[in-house]
């Protein structure tokens, strides 16, 4: 029962956090280099790799915001609160990293990732 309720109060918080959220996902098209033109006047952090169920994901860290990269997609994500860890809200996805392993939520799918390399 308290794992429900904890699903429950992390997909409110989550839903509630996107509402106020201005991110969008972007394809890798024309409209696309707009926005990720914008995100290179950002001072690069530095960027990190995951493996989620055999697929890499890339992330580049800018300031407060990120760029992820998986299944040929890219995201926008800006970074919310977290009691631990980092956590970033995008439209339709929320990527928490914890340590060495992260967990991608698309829609009502969870994926857990695990670190593979980290670049500054």
């Amino acid at each position: 029962m308290d794992i429900k309720k904890s699903r429950l109060q992390k997909i409110f918080v989550c839903a509630s956090l996107l509402s106020l959220t201005a991110c969008s996902s972007i394809t890798k098209d024309s409209s696309s280099t707009n926005e990720v033109d914008e995100m290179g006047d950002i001072s690069q952090t530095n960027s990190a790799t995951y493996l989620c169920n055999a697929s890499p994901l890339h992330v580049f860290f800018h300031a407060e915001d990120a760029q992820l990269t998986w299944n040929d997609k890219e995201y926008m994500l800006t970074q919310a609160v977290s009691a631990s860890g980092s956590f970033y809200l995008g439209e339709g996805l929320s990527f928490w990293i914890h340590g060495e392993t992260a967990e991608l939520e698309v829609g009502t799918m969870a994926t857990k990732c695990r670190l593979v390399k980290v670049e500054s």
